[in-house]
């Protein structure tokens, strides 16, 4: 297993996928760095403002630190679906599994050993595009980090750390069932259904319209990629302690932090997609 992990972490770092996502990274860093600037030069002249000034800071600063969160976010989401959706099927349909299955190789171990693989790899990448985000914002936007402590800031790079291993696992879950093809369509959709979902919740909460909630509330238990997102947001806002944290809910907010609850049954996801991998991996016919 060990030795399929290490030469999985090798194969991603070699995907043209994931050289395309780095060049986009820094793109999308480099930008995200001139709107922080420009916006921060904006803010300073307000000074006649007074008291509104801390207001319309702490709405512009939250929304601008989520929509960055939110756009690494789905650079993270691209990197994970488009390297993992082929990692069984594809070679499955080109052969090359014929010759490690032929071997005493565990077909669990294959399929962890990709996970791990795959695993370390994205988690990696989400770290080093947290690091780049907040640092932008601790630059240009340090207002609205003012709440934020240091065990807080760790635990929210975790939990930002652990989106990829839920869509991986998703990818995966398909990738060992179907063809490569309809793997990505399926996954793509599901993450699809779960951003929109994300953003019925928070409408619903800020009308507080309990259907539009109760729909967010289905799709993160169909996919708890978008709750786990409004969960690290909510964590680097500070928004429990935060004052003016009814004015920072929005698209890219919070209105309503998912709860502890929802964490474990993130991990619980997590482990039944990686168990419903290996069983459908060791049911399909090579």
């Amino acid at each position: 297993m060990l030795n399929i992990a290490r030469l999985t972490f090798m194969e991603v770092s070699r995907k043209k996928i994931f050289m395309v996502t780095i060049v986009l990274s820094l793109i999308f860093l480099l930008l995200y760095g001139v709107t922080l600037e420009r916006a921060a030069e904006d803010m300073s002249r307000m000074k006649d403002m007074g008291g509104q000034q801390m207001i319309i800071h702490q709405v512009i600063g939250s929304q601008l630190l989520g929509l960055g969160l939110y756009f690494a976010s789905m650079l993270l989401a691209l990197l994970s679906l488009m390297a993992s959706v082929g990692s069984v099927a594809s070679e499955i349909e080109s052969g090359l599994l014929h010759a490690i299955v032929s071997k005493p190789i565990k077909r669990s171990d294959i399929v962890l050993g990709k996970y791990f693989g795959y695993g370390l790899m994205l988690s990696s990448y989400a770290l080093v595009l947290f690091s780049g985000v907040m640092a932008i914002n601790y630059l240009y936007n340090a207002n609205v980090l003012s709440l934020l402590t240091g065990p807080l800031l760790v635990y929210g790079a975790l939990l930002f750390a652990l989106q990829p291993l839920i869509l991986l696992g998703v990818a995966m879950v398909f990738s060992t069932l179907t063809r490569t093809l309809t793997a990505g369509i399926i996954s793509f959709t599901l993450y699809g259904l779960g951003m929109v979902g994300g953003f019925f919740e928070q409408i619903g909460g800020m009308i507080s319209k309990s259907s539009l909630v109760n729909i967010g509330i289905f799709t993160s238990l169909v996919i708890p990629s978008d709750a786990l997102f409004r969960k690290v947001v909510s964590i680097i806002n500070g928004n429990q302690d935060n004052p003016f944290s009814a004015l920072t809910a929005g698209p890219f907010g919070s209105t309503v932090p998912p709860s502890n609850a929802m964490l474990v049954y993130t991990g619980i996801y997590i482990l039944g997609c990686i168990l419903l991998s290996i069983y459908n991996f060791k049911k399909r016919d090579l």
